[in-house]
């Protein structure tokens, strides 16, 4: 995905991971398909989300 794409989900979400809510000074964070890209999910803002690299790695796959 574009990161210009990326830098409007991390504003969006006030760079904090919306599972846990640890911000981008306390853990890095990452931009998160809801409906996963290899499940026909889109790049579209709708379906993006901020987490941080743990939440994210225990998401997997699965759509949270």
């Amino acid at each position: 995905m574009p990161s210009s794409i990326r830098v409007c989900v991390l504003h969006r979400d006030k760079k904090k991971c919306v599972f846990c809510g640890r911000n981008s000074k306390q853990i890095q964070l990452e931009v998160d398909h809801i409906v996963p890209f290899s499940k026909g999910g889109s790049n579209d803002l709708s379906n993006l989300q901020t987490l941080c690299i743990d939440c994210n790695r225990g998401k997997g796959a699965r759509n949270l």
